[in-house]
C-alpha cells in the first residue's frame, strides 16, 4: 500500500510539473505575440522619404527630361540651392512650388537666381532646422488658358465640344531628402558672374560626358563590324568547297551580312558627326567662360 501511494504522489508531481511548463511556455508565446502587435505604438518607425539623385534625368509628358545638377543646403542661411537642367521643347515661362516635411501647409519662398538655356539656379529660402525632406514642383506658365475643339470641324452638330488646356501645368516633382542632401557652411551667396560660371562648367561636363558616351558607342560598333567582317570572309571561304545548292544560301547570308557592316558604317559616321558638333559645343563654352571670367 505504502508503495501504490508513493506512485500515486510521484504522478501526480510530474502531472503538476508538465502543466506549469505547459502554462509558462503558453504565456512566453502570448506575451510575445502581444509585444509583436502592439510594437508600433512604442518602436520608433520611420517613414520612407523620396530624394531625386543629381544626374538623373526625370521624364515628363509636358517637356523632356528635367535634372538635378547639382543640390546644396546651406545650414547657417537655412536654405537649399539647386541648379536644375531642363529640355524644354518650347520656350513657355516655368515657375516653381516648394514645401517640406516639417511644415507641408506653408509654401516656402523660391527666388530664381540665374537662367540660361535650360539651367535654373534656385534658391529655397526659411527651411526649417530640421525640415526632414523637401518636394519641388515645376509648373510651365502658359500665357492664357487655350480653348481647343476636339470635335470634328466638319461636323453639324450645333453644340461645340471643348477642352480647356490649363495654363498652370505641372511637368514634375523633384524630392530631397535632408540626409542624403549635401550640406556646406557659410551663405553660399554668389552673384550673377559666379552663378553663370557655375552652369557653364556643368554644361561643359555634360558635353564632355556626351562625347565619351559616343567614343564608347563608336568603338563597339567597330569592333561589331570587324567581327561581321570576319565572319563574311569565313563564309566566302566556305564557298569553294560547295555545291550550287549550298551557294545560293551561302550567298544569301554573305548578303545579310555586307548589310550589317553598312549599317555599322552608318552607325559610326552618325557618332563621329555627333562627335565633332559636340567639340564646336565645348570649344564655344570654354570662350564663354574665359568671356565670363574677364568681367
Amino acid at each position: 500500500m505504502a508503495f501504490k501511494k508513493q506512485f500515486e504522489d510521484y504522478r501526480f508531481n510530474l502531472n503538476r510539473n508538465r502543466s506549469w511548463k505547459y502554462t509558462a511556455m503558453l504565456i512566453f508565446f502570448f506575451i510575445g505575440f502581444l509585444s509583436l502587435l502592439t510594437s508600433k505604438f512604442y518602436l520608433k518607425t520611420e517613414d520612407p522619404l523620396y530624394h531625386t539623385k543629381t544626374y538623373e534625368a526625370i521624364s515628363s509628358n509636358i517637356t523632356g527630361t528635367v535634372t538635378i545638377e547639382n543640390r546644396v543646403y546651406h545650414p547657417a542661411t537655412n536654405s537649399l540651392d539647386m541648379v536644375i537642367k531642363m529640355d524644354q521643347i518650347d520656350e513657355e515661362e516655368v515657375s516653381f512650388l516648394a514645401q517640406e516635411k516639417a511644415n507641408p501647409n506653408i509654401k516656402l519662398p523660391v527666388h530664381l537666381l540665374y537662367e540660361d538655356d535650360g539651367y535654373y539656379v534656385v534658391r529655397i529660402s526659411d527651411l526649417s532646422p530640421n525640415w526632414e525632406a523637401l518636394a519641388f514642383d515645376l509648373y510651365q506658365e502658359n500665357e492664357e488658358k487655350e480653348t481647343v475643339n476636339v470635335d470634328d470641324v466638319t461636323s453639324d452638330s450645333e453644340t461645340d465640344s471643348t477642352e480647356e488646356i490649363d495654363a498652370h501645368a505641372l511637368i514634375t516633382t523633384l524630392y530631397s531628402d535632408q540626409r542624403k542632401t549635401k550640406s556646406e557652411e557659410g551663405k553660399g551667396t554668389k552673384n550673377k558672374q559666379e552663378y553663370a560660371l557655375l552652369v557653364n562648367d556643368l554644361e561643359k561636363q555634360f558635353v564632355k560626358k556626351k562625347m565619351k558616351n559616343y567614343e564608347k558607342a563608336i568603338t563597339v560598333e567597330a569592333k561589331h563590324k570587324r567581327q561581321t567582317q570576319q565572319e563574311m570572309n569565313e563564309l566566302q571561304r566556305d564557298m569553294k568547297y560547295q555545291v550550287n545548292e549550298e551557294k545560293a544560301d551561302t550567298e544569301s547570308k554573305i548578303a545579310m551580312k555586307k548589310d550589317a557592316i553598312q549599317s555599322s558604317d552608318e552607325s559610326i559616321q552618325l557618332y563621329e558627326d555627333e562627335q565633332k558638333s559636340l567639340q564646336e559645343k565645348l570649344q564655344k563654352l570654354n570662350e564663354k567662360q574665359q568671356d565670363l571670367a574677364m568681367k
